[in-house]
């Protein structure tokens, strides 16, 4: 289970080839929760960013809601629709040889379960829909820019009146158009009426086992931070319809969106490990040497994988850095380490955290404790003691574009191997 201050992150896992999506929860559980879902298919960052950001950017208040951003995290990896197939064609039948069948019943489980009562799925659709022909971008054949559901209405269900429900949202978006011709419609699939592709869908799914569902659809035309911005004004609209009670820690505009997106890039924490606007190669980087990664990462878009020798690091679509591991034995045997920081006095610092300093900085010298400053010496020696100024590392070894940012490791000295404890990064600001 990730360790999450804001918000309780499970974790559901299919298998190790297939991966996992993230469960994560807001506010406090009751019987009227929505359940936002993203990333079903990999090559829709607009539904799957906006999942993210929502999950990490809101602050519920009244009511519950649950947001799954990453549904396919191996298809959002490879930038691909489904490398097994497209997962929102399976919830209908599904042969027991796919190897997406464990994982595709746990998301048909999660939509089951009695306190939810909303399903709102977001994608990213080509062009923009109109209901007559226009041109080749704008006609009844794409799927941009509209809210969708499966029929009009779903009786004896809350929030059952879709098509009322819907066209609310619509209107709402409509309100907030950057150009008119991104203009929101309403398309009602009428899928149990015969649409073939429709019928194996999440969302009719979740209608044939009465739960209230929809779609929202931005345009691939458009760029990601302005999908995310349609995205969120329709979710908003869906909650407040809902009765849920939210704050948000951004504004809601496209730069306000686009900041908060880069905002969450920029830092990513990750167990035992922090990186701040990584370079795109970094150097050798401590894993444990049990064959389990402890890499948790407290961002449901992040994910290790391995290629060769060398590891990367992916943001959703993005590979943020790559790194070549060195591999040791893990140890908890201190989780503070004491420093001073320019001419200051001593303090102690909870590894794992960033520590401004303007000129310098020195780690005091701990018993059983061993300290690496990576890029300052070139043997294995304790460098704990030392008046260490940026001018003394060098810059090859920084973790960040601005290469101002230099991590500090700890190891327990042994009879044998050291073992690693964990890292401080120290960044030099003027």
């Amino acid at each position: 289970m990730r360790k999450i201050i804001a918000f309780l992150t499970i974790f559901i896992f299919a298998s190790y080839a297939y991966g996992e999506f993230s469960l994560i929860k807001l506010g406090i559980d009751n019987n009227n929760t929505v359940l936002v879902t993203g990333g079903i298919q990999g090559d829709e960052p607009g539904g799957f960013m906006s999942a993210n950001l929502l999950a990490r950017g809101y602050e519920i208040i009244s009511g519950s809601l649950y947001v799954v951003p990453n549904l396919n995290m191996p298809s959002i990896i490879k930038k691909s629709r489904g490398i097994n197939g497209d997962m929102n064609r399976k919830f209908d039948t599904l042969s027991d040889k796919d190897p997406e069948k464990d994982i595709v019943e746990q998301i048909k489980s999660l939509v089951l379960q009695p306190n939810i009562t909303m399903l709102i799925n977001l994608h990213d659709g080509s062009g923009f829909y109109r209901p007559k022909y226009i041109n080749k971008m704008m006609n009844p054949n794409r799927w941009g820019n509209i809210a969708i559901i499966d029929q009009a209405t779903l009786p004896n269900v809350i929030y059952g009146d879709l098509e009322v429900t819907a066209n609310k949202v619509v209107k709402e978006l409509n309100k907030h158009l950057l150009d008119p011709k991104h203009k929101y419609h309403l398309r009602n699939t009428h899928t149990a009426k015969g649409d073939k592709e429709m019928l194996k869908s999440l969302s009719y799914f979740a209608i044939k086992n009465g739960k209230a569902a929809y779609a929202n659809e931005a345009s691939k035309t458009l760029p990601v931070h302005e999908r995310v911005y349609y995205h969120l004004i329709a979710v908003e609209e869906y909650l407040k319809l809902a009765g849920i009670e939210f704050k948000r820690k951004f504004e809601l505009t496209p730069q306000g969106v686009k900041k908060a997106l880069d905002e969450d890039l920029s830092v990513l924490v990750c167990g035992k490990f922090m990186f701040y606007s990584p370079k795109s190669r970094l150097g050798y980087i401590p894993l444990s040497n049990d064959g389990e990664l402890e890499f948790d990462c407290d961002n449901a878009l992040v994910a290790l994988t391995k290629n060769k020798d060398e590891y990367n690091i992916h943001y959703g679509n993005k590979i943020v850095t790559r790194f070549t591991p060195q591999f040791f034995e893990y140890s908890n045997l201190i989780n503070e380490i004491e420093i001073r920081i320019d001419e200051g006095e001593p303090k102690f610092v909870i590894l794992g955290q960033k520590i401004s300093a303007k000129n310098s900085f020195e780690i005091i010298k701990r018993d059983g404790v061993r300290t690496n400053i990576i890029g300052y010496g070139t043997t294995p020696v304790d460098e704990s003691g030392i008046k260490i100024s940026k001018d003394m590392i060098k810059s090859r070894f920084s973790m960040d574009k601005d290469e101002s940012i230099y991590r500090v490791e700890f190891y327990e000295e042994t009879d044998s191997k050291d073992k690693f404890i964990g890292m401080i990064l120290v960044e030099f600001v003027k």
